[in-house]
């Protein structure tokens, strides 16, 4: 795996725009231009890393205006597609003629060599992963070129695609090469299905990401005590039994997933030493358990341990004396 982490800390204020513009992103192929209404001084991070044919790239950065020419793609050509997922307060873009406005957990999904421009609302937050456009273009139906295509993850494939990128790219750095592969093949089949190809004709498409969906909603809930197979399968618009058949092929149940994930989420937290003051009942209680036995017996199942053997090791050494 290649991985870049970035940022304009490592030089003086008055040099970090041109440093970012001429350092990192000319490179890239992209030009930038200051924001005449944006105030305080200018910040920017970015990580970058390769797994595989994919690149994921995170930003963050004070408000400025972002383009991508002819000039800066001759430069630099990418021959993919550009999935961006907004993680912030939005942007304006304007590509293919077209101009919109992202939201919170948009995709966009573009042509990578395609000239666009953009600006943020407040300030940017993103991240991009880059598809060979031989990996997704034997899905797409027959399109107006070049691709633009903005999902807002409320409904329809336009919430099954951007949850399922998310799954992707949180579980991306642990995912050995064979299985990267086969779920960008699924999720190239979700942008399909939101271009206009028959959900029938991509069935395990759609299951993966209806069960990424369905666990991207548990993890959202895990401190609820209530989470339960009916309040999940609302959430989704899908039936108990089709929710329990979703995870029936992963060798775990609804309950048993959801489990693990509070299992998780407490030796996290015991293992916090900024959490140290509170109480091993506090922390279980907090994600979701209504029995401290329960949570004990599962807690020492699942990881050959207890809480308060994990709480010891991480405690601040003052607190040992």
């Amino acid at each position: 795996m290649a991985y870049l982490e970035w940022s304009t800390d490592v030089v003086s204020e008055r040099e970090r725009f041109s440093f970012w513009r001429d350092g990192f992103l000319a490179p890239l192929g992209i030009a930038a231009e200051p924001d005449p209404a944006a105030h305080g001084p200018f910040r920017a991070k970015i990580v970058q890393y390769s797994r595989g044919a994919l690149r994921h790239i995170k930003v963050e950065a004070a408000p400025h205006l972002v383009m991508r020419g002819p000039r800066e793609i001759a430069r630099r050509g990418r021959q993919g597609y550009s999935i961006y997922r907004e993680t912030g307060e939005g942007c304006w873009f304007r590509c293919a003629g077209r101009e919109l406005v992202t939201n919170r957990g948009d995709l966009v999904i573009t042509d990578a060599d395609m000239p666009w421009e953009s600006r943020s609302v407040a300030k940017h937050r993103l991240e991009t992963l880059l598809i060979p456009k031989i990996a997704l273009e034997p899905h797409l139906p027959l399109l107006e070129r070049p691709l633009v295509m903005q999902l807002s993850g409320r409904a329809g494939a336009g919430a099954l695609t951007p949850n399922y990128f998310a799954s992707l790219m949180r579980e991306l750095n642990d995912l050995d090469l064979p299985t990267i592969e086969a779920m960008t093949d699924t999720f190239c089949r979700l942008i399909a299905i939101a271009c206009g190809v028959a959900a029938a004709a991509q069935p395990s498409a759609v299951r993966a990401a209806r069960l990424a969906q369905a666990k991207h909603y548990s993890d959202q809930h895990l401190a609820d005590p209530e989470l339960s197979p009916m309040r999940v399968a609302a959430a989704l618009g899908i039936s108990v039994r089709a929710l329990h058949l979703l995870f029936e092929p992963t060798g775990d149940s609804f309950a048993r997933y959801v489990m693990r994930r509070r299992l998780e989420e407490c030796r996290a937290t015991l293992a916090n030493r900024v959490a140290h003051r509170r109480t091993i009942a506090d922390i279980a209680f907090a994600w979701g358990f209504n029995s401290l036995a329960t949570f004990y017996r599962a807690f020492n199942r699942e990881f050959g341990t207890a809480p308060g053997e994990v709480r010891a090791s991480a405690r601040p050494r003052a607190d040992l004396r």
